[in-house]
């Protein structure tokens, strides 16, 4: 394995906690970002096994699908999303709860939680979305308009070059 992939589905949210305990959120782009940003909890936390051959992670299928199809909040993409890469939808319903922008109070609720939490702890702090550290450096602006794999793989230190990398590095760096 080359690298660890984290994704924190929060962005630029806000939480505020309720006298009941749980937690409300408030997102950058409206309530359909937060929806789309619990079905992608939910997936994270009930799929992260790794494929044995490619070692992605099972949830990133889901994950990659909300985001590209720009409506991640919608219910119909997100069940489409589920079902074109093998997530179980009534899991990620389950997890969002009735209120998916809220998420249920046993699972998904608690969950964006501890998200919000690891996002407001990142070091250094987040001061964009997409927030992308590679090596423990973010990425400025620019770097993000460029391939990530490319990135990935010219900050690779290892001696085995991933047959991915191959178009992305020159021969001095082989």
């Amino acid at each position: 394995m080359i690298m660890r992939l984290t994704s924190f589905p929060y962005g630029n949210a806000q939480e505020k906690q309720q006298a009941d305990g749980s937690w409300t959120f408030t997102c950058q782009h409206g309530n359909n970002e937060c929806i789309g940003n619990m079905y992608e909890a939910c997936a994270q936390e009930h799929y992260p096994a790794l494929n044995a051959t490619t070692y992605v992670p099972a949830w990133w299928g889901f994950f990659d699908c909300l985001e590209a199809s720009g409506s991640a909040g919608n219910l119909g993409t997100a069940q489409g999303c589920a079902s074109k890469n093998g997530v179980d939808w009534n899991v990620i319903s389950t997890c969002a709860g009735s209120n998916p922008a809220v998420g249920s109070s046993t699972d998904g609720n608690p969950l964006m939680h501890q998200i919000a939490v690891a996002t407001n702890s990142l070091v250094p702090p987040h001061q964009w979305t997409p927030w992308v550290v590679v090596n423990g450096a973010p990425l400025n602006q620019a770097q993000l308009s460029m391939p990530l794999t490319g990135i990935v793989c010219k900050a690779y230190t290892g001696t085995d070059l991933p047959a991915a990398c191959t178009s992305f590095v020159t021969s001095a760096q082989q």
